[in-house]
């Protein structure tokens, strides 16, 4: 359930977010919306829990390859003052795939859904999202619900690599996996000093269907990561239980709060 950032950038992902959100919400709120990034990690408030307010989004954007680099100045502008002016902003991360990295992804979490609400009345993203839109050839937003949002106190270092995954589960036994892969989440980040964040959703319309996004110290916390206890213990447990996966590897440019 992965994918690697490189050398980092640092494509303030933040902005990813901002994109998604208000993209969305300016062409209806259901799968429009996102925001870019070739990789990157962008600002967040850590937080182990998840809460029943929690609000989380996420989006699937593809920039216009020539106006990549006009996408990114702006998304880096409004990362600026949305860390600067929204509070309610708790997550914000973006990663292009390696082979394509002007398609991205975004995971966007907020404290409640007016502080998303709050963002996007904002002026900083109400000028982002103007500029930026002509700049897209596709966006689709998503509303998810967290199964497990795990991250540490601390923020990552500028080395991070990141994961994705894409993850369907068997409706019948979604249940169990979601048990499991929480069991497996909070070891993880309780116990590996290189595993920094790992978030898994489930899209709201379809619960069954599972996103991630992990982000580790370097490529040699994620190797070895894989190789503890708790995760081949998830691995053996969840193996009936997952239909189909698709493990997006990013592009080498990150960029860190």
């Amino acid at each position: 359930m992965k994918i690697s950032i490189g050398n980092l950038y640092l494509f303030t992902l933040v902005f990813a977010l901002l994109l998604v959100c208000g993209l969305a919400h300016a062409n209806d709120q259901s799968v429009t919306g996102s925001a870019m990034k070739t990789a990157k990690i962008s600002e967040q408030k850590p937080s182990a829990n998840t809460s029943l307010s929690t609000y989380v989004r996420w989006s699937e954007l593809e920039v216009d390859p020539d106006h990549l680099e006009r996408f990114k100045v702006l998304g880096e502008a409004n990362v600026r003052e949305t860390r600067r002016n929204d509070p309610g902003v708790l997550a914000f991360y973006w990663a292009g795939e390696k082979d394509h990295p002007n398609r991205i992804r975004v995971l966007e979490v907020y404290a409640d859904e007016s502080a998303y609400a709050a963002h996007l009345a904002s002026a900083h993203y109400q000028q982002f999202r103007d500029a930026s839109w002509p700049l897209l050839k596709r966006h689709a937003l998503f509303e998810a619900r967290p199964v497990m949002l795990g991250t540490k106190s601390q923020l990552p270092p500028s080395s991070a690599v990141v994961r994705m995954a894409e993850i369907v589960i068997d409706p019948a036994r979604l249940d169990a996996y979601r048990t499991f892969v929480t069991e497996e989440i909070e070891a993880s980040i309780r116990l590996e000093p290189g595993v920094f964040a790992i978030y898994a959703l489930a899209l709201k319309d379809h619960p069954n269907q599972l996103r991630f996004f992990e982000i580790y110290a370097d490529e040699s916390a994620y190797l070895q990561h894989r190789n503890t206890l708790h995760f081949q213990k998830y691995l053996n447990e969840t193996k009936g239980m997952i239909v189909a996966r698709r493990l997006i590897e990013t592009a080498p440019s990150v960029s860190l709060p």
